[in-house]
C-alpha cells in the first residue's frame, strides 16, 4: 500500500497497520497530526524550536511503541496528551530554572483549559511556599500574617506585640528575600 492510499483510512486503521511495523501509516498519522499539534503546542509555551523537539520525541516514541499500542484508544486524544504532558514539562523546567514568571505570564494570558492554568498555579503556589518557609522565623511569621491572613500592618503589630515599624522593615525584608531567591 501507498500512503496516499493510506491517508484515506481513519486513525484506528492507521493504528493498527502501525502495530505491523507499517512506515507509510507512520508517515500518514505524522503528516495528519504534525501541524495541529505543532500550532497548539506553539500557542502555550511559545517557543517554535522547543515545540518541534517536543514533536519529534512524541513521534519517535509513537514509533518505538509501535508494536505495543495497548492504552491508545484514539490516536487524537493520546497524540494531544502527549503534547499537553511535554508542554507542561517544559514548563515546569522553565519554573525550575527561576524563568517561572514568563511562563506564568503565558499560561495566565492563555484563554486554555483551566485544569491546564490550576496545574501551573499549583506547581508556582509550591515553589512559593517552599521558599516562605525558608523565611527566619519572626520574618515568616509577619509575612504569613500579612499575605496570607490579609492583617493590617497595625493588627500584626498588635498580635505580635511588636512595632508597625518592625512590621514594615519584615515585610520588606521577606519580599526582597523572595525576589532574590525567586529570580535565582
Amino acid at each position: 500500500m501507498n500512503d496516499v492510499h493510506l491517508q484515506q483510512f481513519a486513525d484506528d486503521v492507521l493504528l493498527n497497520l502501525l502495530k505491523e511495523d507499517n512506515r507509510e501509516a507512520f508517515d500518514v498519522i505524522y503528516a495528519r497530526y504534525w501541524e495541529r499539534l505543532y500550532c497548539y503546542l506553539v500557542k502555550a509555551i511559545k517557543d517554535t524550536a522547543e515545540a518541534e523537539d517536543i514533536l519529534q520525541e512524541i513521534f519517535v516514541s509513537l514509533w518505538k511503541r509501535r508494536n505495543n499500542p495497548d492504552g491508545i484508544e484514539s490516536l487524537s486524544t493520546y497524540l494531544f496528551s502527549c503534547v499537553r504532558y511535554g508542554g507542561f514539562r517544559y514548563i515546569r523546567n522553565e519554573i525550575k530554572k527561576n524563568n517561572f514568571r514568563a511562563s506564568w505570564r503565558l499560561l495566565i494570558n492563555e484563554e486554555d483549559d483551566l485544569f491546564e492554568r490550576q496545574l501551573a498555579a499549583n506547581e508556582l503556589t509550591k515553589l512559593l511556599n517552599r521558599e516562605v518557609d525558608k523565611l527566619p522565623l519572626k520574618m515568616r511569621q509577619v509575612f504569613i500574617l500579612s499575605r496570607k491572613e490579609e492583617l493590617s500592618y497595625k493588627e500584626i503589630a498588635h498580635k505580635l506585640n511588636i512595632s508597625d515599624k518592625t512590621v514594615k522593615k519584615q515585610i520588606s525584608n521577606a519580599l526582597k528575600f523572595l525576589h532574590v531567591r525567586l529570580q535565582g
